[in-house]
């Protein structure tokens, strides 16, 4: 049977290979966008624990995902927080998000920020954030190729660059939190505020306490990124990759339905000799499912291998970009990709299975 498969295969050349791109465009559609969702969260979840703060705190029921936190802790609730016993350093910022260079903006007093571990390390220029000055970090700096000194619009206004940071900051522009404030027209207000606790103090008691003090506003652990989702809503998240699973799938589906119904059709005389000589339902059922599967799988194979092509394209023309390719998407992205195939196999291959010989031999 494998002789006939690919010998079917390759008697209709052009319907094949559009079938097998097919395939591939649907497995290249889950890896790069699931790829790029899951990297970007995980990248920004990295560097939120990278600042060295033990607690972030947040409006409750709001988002980790700061894009989708409003501006409303009052900024002074950061003077409060420090005389909770244990609290060592408390840095209010400020968020936005900027349409056009399509990423995060802190607003942040740099003096307190710096008090965190994860300070804004200068590589180049001044370690200065007043007015209307901005620092950026390498990754940004190299993919808008500007340097210290040059200007910047953010926001619709004209920014100067005080100093590049060295990349792994939790966001890639910070601005002054007072000046952001004014833009926003949120005065005295902040997105989220990050805690570290006294290094002379337990941490678990430093948030037991904060907890009990605060039980209205949400206090994250910050030691492990996962723990920043345990008990945070993901606005659209869940909803936007049940589409694109569901979109490729389809894809393969319909791909694989209409390629093999329309083979039927074309090789009715064929399956009438077939079954004239004894092959049985089960055999011209497993030769349908073979074929379909053959393909699928060589659209699996090209569009993994595309797709790690296509992230290395995407990175260097948007460095700034994550898109991350891991064991278990190849795998779900591979399997759904062969699933889509199958089932789209299933109706031609019974339909090509209840041929009568006598009708089918004499089909023109």
């Amino acid at each position: 049977m494998e002789n006939i498969v690919a010998a079917n295969l390759r008697s209709r050349p052009t319907r094949t290979i559009i079938s097998i791109l097919a395939v591939a465009v649907g497995v290249i559609l889950m890896l790069i966008i699931g790829g790029i969702t899951s990297g970007t969260l995980n990248d920004y979840l990295d560097r939120t624990v990278a600042v060295g703060a033990d607690f972030l705190l947040k409006p409750s029921g709001s988002s980790v995902l700061y894009a989708f936190t409003s501006a409303t802790l009052p900024a002074k609730l950061a003077d409060k927080l420090m005389e909770a016993p244990g609290v060592g350093v408390v840095a209010p910022v400020l968020s936005m998000f900027s349409a056009s260079d399509f990423m995060l903006i802190f607003g942040v007093d740099l003096a307190t920020y710096n008090r965190l571990p994860g300070r804004l390390r200068i590589t180049s220029g001044r370690e200065s954030l007043e007015g209307y000055e901005v620092i950026v970090d390498e990754l940004y700096a190299k993919s808008r190729r500007v340097a210290p000194g040059d200007k910047l619009k953010i926001l619709n206004h004209d920014f100067t660059i005080s100093g590049v940071c060295r990349t792994g900051a939790v966001v890639r522009i910070f601005v002054p939190i007072k000046t952001l404030q004014e833009l926003n027209g949120t005065p005295d207000k902040a997105t989220i505020m990050f805690i570290k606790a006294d290094p002379r103090w337990d941490v678990s008691q430093v948030h037991e306490s904060l907890q009990s003090r605060y039980s209205q506003l949400s206090i994250l652990r910050t030691t492990d990124s996962s723990l920043l989702l345990a008990d945070t809503p993901m606005p659209g998240l869940k909803e936007f990759r049940f589409t694109v699973v569901f979109v490729s799938m389809l894809l393969s589906f319909m791909v694989i339905l209409l390629a093999m119904y329309t083979t039927i059709f074309e090789r009715t005389r064929e399956i009438g000799i077939l079954k004239s000589i004894g092959a049985s339902r089960g055999f011209i059922i497993g030769m349908i499912i073979k074929e379909s599967a053959m393909i699928c799988i060589l659209g699996v194979a090209l569009g993994t291998a595309m797709s790690f092509a296509v992230r290395e394209i995407i990175v260097g023309v948007f460095p700034t970009l994550q898109v991350h390719l891991t064991a278990r998407e190849l795998v779900v992205s591979c399997a759904l990709g062969l699933l889509g195939g199958a089932l789209g196999a299933l109706y031609p291959a019974y339909k090509a299975s209840k041929m009568d010989p006598v009708t089918a031999l004499s089909y023109e």
